[in-house]
């Protein structure tokens, strides 16, 4: 008799608990895309840049991560901390961009990413710093994305040097002949001579 009361207890609680466990992630679900609304995920960002380039720079830094990583159709990370300095250096060696990873007991992880004004003395422009932004987010949603199966660079067209100029060089022009008749005086040595005979005969 207590068995039977005990299967026919599991049989009405068994749709009551899936019942509950339906309701309660569709509760979780809403409730994210409510929390994604009204406070939409965007990263930490921190520039070594002061004035209206570091405030078009942060701005422009944390837009293009959230485009992206939705582009890429991708979780973004739990933590993901931007930071721009002048310079990002590792062993001596000066880097462009450092992606760094970490994780605590519970597995969360936080994902803190340097990237570089001045590399080897050259100063890096915002649209570099963006450049390199997009290649690195990759790189923190790697596992998201998979196993990378194909990768085909493609090298710039390499401009054809300029032909050189060879200024062309004109042959000297004869003198223009003399219009003016010259002077009686200027005969006077052919008076004797070929006209001389000439005359005689």
């Amino acid at each position: 008799m207590a068995s039977r009361k005990r299967s026919r207890t599991r049989r009405i609680a068994g749709p009551v608990v899936r019942t509950w466990t339906w309701a309660g992630q569709r509760f979780a679900a809403a409730r994210r895309a409510f929390v994604t609304r009204v406070r939409p995920w965007r990263p930490a960002v921190a520039a070594d840049v002061n004035g209206k380039r570091g405030r078009r720079l942060r701005k422009a830094i944390a837009r293009v991560t959230r485009s992206h990583l939705r582009a890429l159709g991708v979780t973004p990370p739990g933590h993901l901390l931007v930071v721009v300095q002048r310079t990002v250096v590792e062993e001596e060696r000066p880097l462009a961009a450092l992606l760094q990873v970490f994780e605590d007991g519970a597995g969360r992880r936080r994902h803190v990413l340097f990237l570089a004004l001045s590399v080897d003395g050259h100063q890096v422009s915002d649209e570099e710093v963006i450049a390199t932004l997009r290649q690195q987010l990759q790189r923190v949603v790697g596992d998201e994305l998979g196993t990378l199966r194909l990768s085909v660079p493609l090298e710039p067209a390499r401009a054809r040097p300029a032909a050189a100029v060879v200024p062309i060089r004109r042959s000297q022009e004869p003198p223009p002949f003399e219009e003016d008749v010259p002077p009686p005086e200027a005969f006077e040595s052919y008076n004797d001579g070929a006209f001389a005979v000439a005359a005689e005969r």
